[in-house]
């Protein structure tokens, strides 16, 4: 599957600018795109997408995206399957979206007319754990895309067919390196800890093994840039991993103009690095044992609940 290895990236229909439209369609060949309708961060601005804007954007991009949300309507259920199925009457093909909260029993509607499933509402909700495991363990295998959760330890156990994340540009934030080990292991690392320059400094030997010089991560002036490289990095390489073992899409989501050029760049750089590890059978580690990749035991059992 190393072959396939594609860029993943999801953009929202009203952030999208005509530079963006234009590197994506220059790109096609490298890049998955995803389109969101934009729904759930408009709702929460307090602006309007109407179905029939959505539907006219669709109809003059330049390419076609590897697949796309219906626009959905927070907080109403009803008006959310009504735009769905004017927008299939309109001879689109969208992912639906199910939302937390909604009945259950709808998933199995949305499957009749498509592959994959959208499973919003996950975002800072109570209890947001539980309810994954519960409604995974409800689609019983069927494809599903996770809105915006992405706890790498359940991408692990549980094998969503697609996830998305904006946590690769948490580090400059928050002073902490969004770290991918390898294996599975995923850490968010303290700044502090690549100003002790032990003779074994497992963290700053991860940051090498990505191309990266860990005396950046030391300089004030470089930290912000080089840590929102290294988050990229971090998550390509995990998505890389997803990919290979449990056929998981990871997307990167929030990306600005610039960002997706780099991100574009990083990725044919963590491919580079990694072809030539496999090349030298220089394997990763395995994912099967402490870390629960293919048993699931950092997720623990999966309980049904609503």
């Amino acid at each position: 599957m190393f072959e396939d290895l594609k860029l993943n990236i999801l953009m929202a229909y009203p952030y999208l600018k005509p530079g963006m439209l234009e590197f994506l369609k220059n790109n096609q060949s490298d890049i998955r795109f995803l389109l969101d309708s934009g729904a759930f961060t408009a709702w929460r601005t307090g602006k309007l997408i109407t179905l029939d804007d959505y539907c006219r954007f669709l109809d003059a991009l330049p390419f076609k995206p590897w697949r796309y949300f219906m626009l959905d309507v927070v907080g109403n259920p009803d008006a959310t399957l009504a735009n769905y199925q004017t927008m299939l009457s309109r001879g689109f093909k969208p992912i639906p979206i199910f939302t937390r909260g909604e009945d259950p029993a709808i998933l199995d509607e949305y499957y009749k007319t498509s592959d994959v499933v959208g499973i919003g509402g996950l975002v800072g909700t109570h209890k947001n754990k539980g309810f994954v495991k519960a409604i995974m363990k409800r689609v019983n295998g069927r494809r599903v895309h996770w809105l915006g959760f992405c706890h790498p330890d359940f991408l692990i156990a549980l094998k969503p067919y697609m996830a998305d994340s904006t946590t690769w540009s948490n580090g400059h934030r928050y002073g902490a390196v969004p770290l991918y080990l390898g294996g599975g292991i995923f850490k968010q690392v303290r700044k502090e800890v690549f100003f002790k320059r032990s003779q074994k400094n497992t963290q700053a030997e991860a940051v090498q093994r990505m191309g990266f010089d860990p005396d950046d991560l030391r300089s004030g002036e470089k930290f912000k840039k080089v840590v929102l490289r290294i988050g990229m990095a971090s998550w390509i390489r995990l998505g890389f991993d997803l990919y290979e073992k449990n056929g998981t899409n990871l997307f990167l989501a929030g990306l600005s103009e610039q960002n997706l050029a780099e991100s574009l760049e990083e990725f044919h750089r963590q491919r580079t690095i990694r072809g030539k590890i496999n090349g030298t059978k220089k394997s990763n580690r395995n994912f099967i044992g402490r870390n629960g990749f293919d048993d699931g035991s950092r997720v623990g059992e999966v309980e049904v609940s609503r």
